[in-house]
């Protein structure tokens, strides 16, 4: 069973997904923007039950939608199990409409979360409480608004921008621009950098609250995402020469179920297992494992994935990252011929990294393995790509080497120009699979024509889609045809660069919130 004070309240009740994001009351009723914090415990008790809404607690809805949005609808994952949950396909093929369900709930929980982080913000604010500890909760509070609309900006482009507490008629608000969401989100972040402590400054049951890290490596992301190639270069740096956070020394040390706000762990999304809650805990593990381990089957790894391992001869990450049919699970010795059912999965393949080993299972199949959000190897590699893309090819080859040195992969110095931007990006690929970054990476990422580099993956012509439809010859994809073997053809450059703005925000806004290209 885990430890800190906010995980017990994840079990605080959730609302109707059902009604626009405004028109909503709070997550329990418990914080409102007239509460009047009097003391500092009050405060932090307030500011840490806040922490159990960057993720909504809400298995049916919001965590799978995060699945689909940052891997399965990538290159990296199928849907699986013969392409079931209809909804969920929607997206990875492609074929999302306005009116998912999926996409809908994912919006309204987020905007319902920031509403709590509005209302927790103004409560902080009028506190009379000392106020290097109210500076503190503070900047906890905006890096969890900033995460949150960072979460929206790059899944939808502009949304509304809400940064106070509005009631159910405030029915006024419009969509701001995808640059002035990312002012906000990048004026939040520096507010909590000036204001936090770092990691080794809390005591060990509260490594999981935000730390100026964390706010820094976040902030770097959102540089990368704007391509503010220097400052992205300079804050990572930040990181990286802090002294807060290590590698891991070996590669699957990280995904140790024991391994809790490890030292390369910079921020991760905590869970926690009770048998009075029987919805808390971390969905993945039961989702993305096979039937006969006890899980859904669903999010399955490609063998395109598999075959960007082993092009680099990278044996230690594609074993820690995907588990294959008749092969031992390394680290679970009591697992030595995984058996994924292939009659039930699109590729025979399971993602290793969530994998809860025989030994350490629960009896609700609920479990407390976090989800590691930011880690040190991302920030070595946001500094890799930074200095590539200013040509700085010294340091980005230096940070390169540090990640790829753990798997004991060579790394060519003599790469420049483009040639080291692909070895960057491939990086990424190979270190972050299923950990919810690569769509938005190929979403990002421009070609050499400036071209989104999703729309040469994707598409009748993408190179995925002509790699399964007409070169792969996996025993298990080409076989299992219950999932299109042609997934991401019916992908629209233009369109599906971002998902589709849910028809019901737009008909309570009364027109005011309008539709992204090509989904009218």
């Amino acid at each position: 069973m885990k430890r800190s004070a906010y995980i017990l309240l994840l079990a605080v009740a959730l609302g109707s997904c059902k009604k626009s994001f405004l028109d909503q009351d709070p997550y329990g009723g418990t914080i409102q923007s007239s509460t009047y914090y009097s003391t500092l415990d009050e405060a932090r008790s307030a500011t840490l039950a806040t922490y159990a809404y960057i993720d909504y607690n809400d298995w049916w809805q919001t965590q799978w939608w995060r699945q689909v949005s940052g891997e399965a609808a990538s290159d990296n994952e199928w849907m699986g199990l013969n392409g079931g949950q209809p909804t969920a396909v929607q997206a990875t093929h492609y074929t999302l409409n306005p009116e998912n369900d999926r996409l809908e709930a994912q919006w309204i929980m987020i905007y319902k979360s920031i509403y709590q982080f509005n209302a927790t913000i103004e409560g902080v604010q009028k506190a009379p409480i000392d106020e290097t500890a109210k500076q503190q909760l503070l900047g906890e509070l905006k890096f969890l608004r900033a995460f949150s609309y960072f979460d929206l900006v790059r899944n939808w482009g502009g949304v509304p921008l809400i940064t106070k507490t509005l009631g159910p008629k405030d029915n006024t608000y419009e969509r701001a621009s995808a640059k002035e969401v990312y002012d906000f989100v990048r004026q939040d972040l520096n507010s909590a950098i000036g204001v936090l402590p770092n990691k080794a400054q809390y005591s060990s049951t509260d490594k999981f609250r935000v730390s100026k890290g964390a706010a820094q490596a976040l902030l770097a992301k959102v540089d990368l995402y704007t391509e503010n190639w220097a400052e992205a270069q300079t804050v990572a740096a930040q990181v990286i020469n802090g002294g807060d956070y290590t590698l891991e020394t070996a590669f699957g040390d990280i995904w140790k179920g024991s391994n809790f706000n490890g030292k390369e762990s910079i921020f991760e999304i905590q869970y926690q297992y009770l048998t009075q809650y029987p919805n808390l805990g971390n969905i993945f593990p039961v989702a993305s494992m096979a039937g006969t381990e006890g899980g859904w089957g669903y999010f399955t790894p490609t063998s395109d994935l598999e075959n960007a391992y082993r092009d680099q001869g990278d044996s230690i990450r594609l074993n820690w990252t995907i588990m294959r049919h008749n092969f031992p699970v390394v680290g679970d010795p009591a697992n030595p011929s995984f058996n994924a059912n292939p009659a039930q999965s699109k590729s025979a393949r399971f993602n290793r990294k969530i994998y809860i080993p025989r030994g350490e299972r629960t009896p609700n199949n609920r479990y407390s393995k976090d989800h590691i959000y930011l880690r040190l190897a991302d920030v070595y590699l946001m500094h890799a790509e930074a200095s590539a893309m200013l040509q700085q090819s010294g340091p980005a080859l230096a940070s390169l080497e540090k990640v790829r040195s753990r798997v004991n992969l060579p790394t060519d110095h003599t790469l420049t120009g483009w040639a080291l931007i692909r070895a960057v990006r491939n990086e990424r690929r190979l270190e972050l699979a299923l950990e919810g970054d690569r769509l938005y990476d190929i979403r990002r990422w421009k070609d050499e024509g400036g071209q989104p580099v999703i729309n040469s993956i994707f598409g009748p012509n993408g190179s995925f889609v002509k790699y399964n439809t007409q070169v792969s010859k996996d025993p298990y994809e080409t076989t299992n045809l219950n999932e299109p073997q042609d997934k991401g053809a019916k992908f629209r450059a233009g369109t599906h660069n971002l998902w589709p703005i849910p028809t019901k925000e737009i008909i309570a806004s009364e027109g005011r919130i309008k539709q992204n290209p090509g989904y009218n």
